[in-house]
């Protein structure tokens, strides 16, 4: 089994950053709680009506559908529809009859946030939000979490993401969980977690960083300047070796 002995609670307003090592089930623990996804055991009690809403890694829309109506959570309610139109306005989507197909993906996932965003929940939930976006739709993501007043539970690998909207940190970790109110450097700071989580930070970081290239040219401005950015940092990093086995 993925978690044994969880326990945790949100409170309203909070916005609870999730972090863990990849494949430890924080998907899976997201999806669980937003209720995509059945449990084997336990339970996960929330207050009478409260509203639970899931934004997806990777959310998927029929490519020929206009915007408008991929927000399908105003179910053609004036008053929603309107609200829909408004959400999308500030997320800078601004023709609401183009295609779902002609847009880009980060303007996708916008489109997805604000079909979450117009049923105001009380508990939104972020799977990897910033995966794939651009920078203006990781401005708008922030700057439409900023005016959210309701409770928030995410996950994701971007610095700079977790420092901004977090203000509670969860770890899983093989002896249990930590949990404490603070930002993400305030976490990053402590000496028993700065030198586990800067390794695995690198390690992600490289990955993403790889993933763009051709792993197999190392003769590109790209290979010396993230070798010199890890070393920069302290780690000796032998990128020939990494790239034969990127695990290691």
């Amino acid at each position: 089994s993925l978690f044994q002995n969880l326990s945790f609670s949100i409170a309203e307003g909070q916005r609870v950053g999730l972090i863990a090592k990849n494949g430890t089930g924080k998907s899976t623990l997201l999806s669980i709680i937003s209720g995509k996804e059945g449990k084997d055991s336990g339970e996960i009690i929330f207050r009478r009506d409260l509203k639970v809403a899931i934004l997806e890694q990777s959310p998927v829309f029929d490519s020929e559908i206009s915007v408008l109506d991929a927000c399908f959570n105003h179910k053609g309610e004036e008053e929603m529809v309107l609200k829909a139109k408004q959400v999308l306005t500030k997320l800078k989507i601004r023709d609401l009859n183009q295609p779902m197909g002609q847009l880009s993906g980060g303007q996708q996932k916008r489109v997805a946030l604000a079909n979450v965003l117009i049923t105001e929940p009380d508990l939104l939930i972020l799977d990897e939000p910033t995966n794939h976006l651009d920078l203006e739709s990781i401005t708008s993501l922030n700057n439409a979490l900023i005016k959210f007043k309701g409770a928030i539970l995410f996950t994701s690998h971007d610095h700079q993401f977790v420092q901004s909207v977090a203000t509670r940190i969860i770890e899983f970790r093989e002896d249990g969980l930590y949990d404490k109110v603070e930002t993400y450097d305030e976490y990053l700071e402590k000496p028993e977690f700065s030198d586990k989580f800067s390794a695995d930070t690198v390690k992600t970081a490289l990955k993403a960083f790889l993933s763009q290239f051709d792993i197999n040219d190392d003769s590109g401005a790209w290979f010396d300047k993230v070798k010199a950015i890890t070393e920069e940092m302290g780690f000796t990093t032998d990128m020939k070796a990494y790239k034969a086995d990127p695990d290691a």
